[in-house]
């Protein structure tokens, strides 16, 4: 049997790499490298170092901690409390405080917790610090407050409860606000927002209304809140014995714009309605403002005692400690990082050598040097890969001649028929057509390869009868062997189940087939075996051709290689059948194998697993 043959051209995908093979570093046992054991070494040398220091530290060290609290971090406590109060103030619960608990901490620097009364932990920045007991107050968002200027009592500027305004009505607030300071221009006297969402806008008392009697009026959600506080204010009133409210309005002046939300009762408060109307507006945002809970303000150790808060004589002890650490550490280094350098700088050399087009160079490394396996595995890579280029300029050289070949036999054909000798037209076509079916074989299997070789290849494994396959094959070869008076042997038994993809099989086993056949001579016998081997499935192709040399069965499977180059001539065989075939056994998680001896014929053996694992056709 020769060492050609071929696909179909119409196939779509083929064996991804078919000339790759993996090569594996020489196994054996390695040494510890050198690096190893200085690493050890310095490591021990730290470590010993690390514990007598701490030892030291240990027996000498004077501890001092101030526990009493400074004025800026009363400050930062209250800032904490005032926001989260007023977060509170917007929000019916704490369920979604988290990430305002982490803002306020990244603008205090105090680490905050809040716990439930039941002991429940609603949000904590910090979860693995402790809740001390001193650290702990009640944070109530609707307690009374009083004013720092008029010691009046009031509540939270930002608890305004059902006066929270809506995205739209604060839009249709914000717009009108805008058109009424337009038209005042310069009488305008201040604008506020308050923290309900309302826009306060005020101006000269002399100047036009410019729209602000619209802009005061109260929204339907601010009305009907106002209508709710009155009710529960009247109520107070007459437990009271004091006469009821005729109505509560939005407290907006209009040369004066206040900061904060502001309410005012017709008649005018006294004692007796301002305490009322103030319980009223706290049994009013109970439902939209957030309970009552234990908050836990701590700093980033929670308020723990820290094994830096020392004496200086102990601050200076510690630094010589790591003073003298640092020492040994930069001598550790010196052992450590020079050898390893200088391995790595030989590495790099090689390496930009290599990107430079030396693909013979190597990294000079020795066995004992730090980074030699590396080293030794870059050698190998490059030998490897100077392998591939060779093995790639071979094959484009052998595609340049095999396309030469025909492409200079049309040009003499045409050449001499526009000279009017050799041949007439319709032999002249005939020949032309052989030569370009010819150079169609060549491109298509290498376009076949180089899908292969890209990664695109595609199977469709399901259960299959390989013995049925064989027969398939055999009876569609018959009246070919018939007519070259070969004779066509099948062995297989009934059945021989296995999970492959059909049509790739039947792929490998025509070319080995047609193999065989083709290099065959009359009166000779080609034989196709099928049984089952080692879990899996073997198909062996048996010829009594010619049968190939021993120096040349090692390169039977390589691209465009043939034995037998004058039925590359004759346009019989492109020399890429066997290397698809070797492409698509391995894909399929098997393999195939050339046995022959020259003057007796050959055998190729296809070896298959019955339930192959999905096979990466690269390695």
């Amino acid at each position: 049997m020769s060492v050609s043959g071929r696909t179909g051209p119409g196939d779509e995908s083929m064996a991804s790499d078919m000339s790759r093979t993996t090569r594996r570093a020489p196994a054996g046992a390695r040494r510890p490298p050198r690096l190893l054991a200085r690493y050890l070494a310095a490591g021990l040398l730290l470590v010993l170092a690390s514990v007598g220091g701490t030892v030291w530290l240990a027996r000498t060290a004077e501890y001092r901690y101030d526990e009493q609290a400074s004025g800026l971090v009363l400050q930062r406590n209250e800032q904490a409390i005032d926001a989260l109060t007023a977060w509170a103030g917007q929000h019916p619960d704490w369920s979604d405080v988290g990430p305002e608990l982490l803002r306020i901490e990244h603008e205090t620097g105090r680490r905050i917790a809040l716990v439930g009364g039941d002991g429940t932990v609603i949000a904590d920045t910090a979860p693995g610090l402790p809740r001390p007991e001193r650290s702990t107050r009640l944070l109530d968002p609707l307690a009374i407050l009083a004013d720092p200027i008029t010691l009046e009592p009031r509540l939270h500027e930002a608890v305004t409860g059902p006066f929270l305004l809506d995205a739209a009505g604060r839009e249709q607030l914000t717009r009108q606000a805008g058109a009424v300071a337009a038209c005042l221009g310069d009488a305008l006297q201040g604008t506020a927002v308050w923290a309900s969402g309302r826009v306060v806008v005020a101006g000269d008392d002399e100047a036009p209304d410019c729209g602000r009697a619209a802009l005061d009026a109260p929204l339907p959600q601010e009305q009907a809140a106002l209508d709710d506080l009155l009710v529960r204010t009247n109520n107070c009133l007459l437990t009271r014995g004091a006469p009821a409210l005729e109505r509560i309005d939005l407290d907006l002046p209009r040369s004066d714009a206040p900061e904060r939300f502001a309410v005012r009762s017709v008649p005018p408060a006294d004692e007796t309605v301002e305490e009322c109307l103030l319980q009223a507006r706290v049994d009013q945002a109970v439902g939209s403002t957030a309970p009552a809970v234990n908050l836990v303000l701590t700093d980033q150790r929670g308020d723990a005692r820290g094994p830096l808060d020392a004496s200086p004589g102990s601050i200076a002890r510690f630094l010589a400690v790591v003073a003298g650490l640092l020492a040994l550490l930069l001598c550790a280094a010196a052992l450590i990082v020079v050898p390893t350098l200088r391995s790595a700088r030989r590495l790099e050399a090689a390496a930009d050598r290599f990107a430079a087009g030396e693909r013979d160079g190597r990294t000079g490394l020795r066995a004992g040097d730090d980074l030699a396996h590396v080293g030794a595995a870059f050698d190998r890579m490059s030998v490897e890969i100077a392998g591939h280029e060779a093995s790639r300029r071979r094959l484009l050289g052998d595609v340049a001649h095999e396309l030469r070949s025909p492409l200079t036999n049309i040009r003499g054909w045409v050449e001499a028929a526009d000279d009017g000798l050799g041949l007439d037209d319709a032999e002249l076509r005939r020949l032309v057509l052989d030569e370009a079916r010819r150079m169609e074989r060549i491109t298509g299997d290498l376009l076949l390869l180089s899908l292969a070789e890209s990664g695109d290849l595609e199977f469709e494994f399901e259960e299959c009868d390989a013995s049925a396959i064989v027969r398939e094959l055999a009876e569609a070869h018959r009246a070919g062997a018939t007519t070259g008076g070969v004779e066509l042997v099948v062995t297989a038994p009934e059945a021989l189940p296995l999970e492959t993809d059909p049509a790739r099989l039947r792929q490998i086993l025509d070319n080995l087939l047609g193999n065989a056949l083709r290099h065959t001579p009359s009166g000779g016998r080609v034989a196709i075996e099928a049984e089952a081997a080692d879990g899996g499935v073997r198909v062996a192709v048996v010829d009594t051709g010619e049968g190939i040399a021993a120096e040349h069965l090692p390169r039977v499977f390589d691209r465009l290689w043939r034995n037998d180059p004058a039925r590359a001539r004759a346009g019989k065989s492109t020399g890429l059948g066997l290397s698809i075939a070797r492409g698509l056994a391995r894909a399929l998680g098997g393999e195939i194998d050339a046995r022959s001896i020259v003057g007796e014929g050959s055998r190729f053996e296809v070896t298959l697993p019955s339930a192959p694992d999905r096979v990466d056709p690269g390695s």
